[in-house]
């Protein structure tokens, strides 16, 4: 996985905690993955005020969810001219131009990479507590190359910062960073320490589920998806998770009743739309599977699986 790729994936994770923490109309939307509605509401509120600052932010978010990342920078970059002194703008601003990286050319890649650095060290420093900026800054560090400003030396830098100020994200990082190292006796113990300071957030348990599932330790991986079902039982991406396991395991006739289950919590939830049509393809359901990834294009037309899923109804 490329430096853009692995950055843009995790400062997608973090996007999704900013939105899911606002309560307005056109932010419920977001939360829910109605994207295209959310759109509309927030270009809505643009035509009875151009000024608000607010509205571009949200707007933006709505398109770069849609993989419309041209028009998203556009509408940040507003943002960013009506109120420049707002963390959460840089940050979505290093988001978007990551995600024009990851489809650039090297020479263009070369060019946005110091936007993209600038952007979340601008972030930090309107904000210095804002934790999904040091993440950011973090993730940069770690994975851009040293001719892009890569530096181990700032990421652990950024990483004592986080661990200041949240212990539990810090030692999420902290087991992050020993993965990257290959060192997964201490990234067990960074994620069982994280578990042990917040034993109530959910994120400890999937992230300790995948690490296990990433070795092929089924039985430890089905104790912390199961943990993680029973704290966020109306959470899709829980049982999605879950399933994921029992995918990894070959059992995909019990994955599939999992991904049904998390489509039923929300019918827009292509990740599991997805792995869904994939478990119909290993189960040689090729009709269902076509329909699936069919499916999933309506609700995820752009994107890296956008693409695989094209390519899978034309096999089928």
């Amino acid at each position: 996985m490329t430096f853009f790729r692995q950055c843009c994936i995790l400062m997608l994770v973090a996007l999704s905690t900013v939105v899911a923490q606002v309560d307005s109309t056109g932010i419920q939307l977001l939360a829910e993955r109605k994207y295209q509605q959310a759109q509309s509401f927030f270009e809505s509120a643009l035509q009875k005020n151009k000024n608000d600052a607010e509205a571009h932010y949200y707007l933006a978010i709505a398109l770069v969810r849609q993989g419309r990342v041209d028009d998203a920078e556009d509408e940040i970059d507003e943002a960013i001219d009506l109120n420049e002194h707002v963390a959460k703008y840089h940050l979505l601003r290093g988001e978007i131009l990551g995600q024009q990286a990851m489809n650039a050319n090297v020479v263009s890649q070369a060019f946005l990479a110091p936007k993209i650095k600038n952007a979340f060290l601008r972030a930090s420093e309107l904000d210095p507590s804002n934790i999904e900026a040091r993440i950011a800054l973090y993730n940069y560090y770690i994975m851009a190359p040293g001719i892009m400003g890569g530096s181990e030396g700032k990421a652990i830098e950024q990483l004592n910062i986080i661990e200041r100020l949240d212990a539990f994200r810090g030692s999420m990082v902290r087991a992050s960073y020993y993965l990257r190292k290959k060192d997964s006796l201490n990234a067990e113990s960074a994620f069982k320490k994280a578990l042990a300071l917040r034993p109530e957030r959910a994120a400890g348990y999937k992230q300790l589920g995948y690490f296990y599932l990433n070795q092929k330790r089924f039985t430890e991986a089905y104790l912390q998806m199961k943990k993680y079902v029973e704290l966020e039982p109306n959470n899709p991406d829980s049982h999605d998770s879950y399933a994921d396991v029992l995918k990894a395991d070959g059992k995909y006739v019990q994955a599939i009743e999992k991904y049904l289950l998390a489509i039923s919590i929300d019918k827009n939830f292509s990740a599991s739309i997805f792995s869904l049509a994939e478990c119909y393809e290993k189960k040689k359901m090729n009709t269902k599977a076509k329909e699936t990834y069919q499916w999933f294009l309506t609700v995820e037309p752009n994107g890296r699986r956008s693409e695989t899923a094209k390519k899978k109804i034309k096999e089928l």
